[in-house]
């Protein structure tokens, strides 16, 4: 089996991956996404559909600004 990598998209600087595998006549047999990192390029997660594969973006997103929040309401409040 081979795969076959297409970026389908950026979303808040993380690319998103259509993964195509395929069998030895160039049928695709399995498609998935994978969440890229925009620093380093590492996987970060995958889905069964791109909609899968963006909800891991914003969830990762909502939850670094739910971890600087408490960091910086000190600040804030001064």
């Amino acid at each position: 089996m081979r795969t076959l990598r297409t970026l389908e998209t950026r979303v808040l600087g993380y690319a998103i991956e259509r993964i195509d595998e395929r069998d030895h006549l160039g049928t695709v047999r399995a498609t998935w996404y994978e969440v890229l990192c925009p620093e380093h390029g590492n996987v970060l997660g995958s889905g069964a559909a791109r909609a899968d594969a963006e909800r891991i973006v914003i969830r990762r997103e909502l939850e670094q600004a739910r971890r600087a929040l408490p960091l910086n309401a000190p600040i804030m409040a001064a």
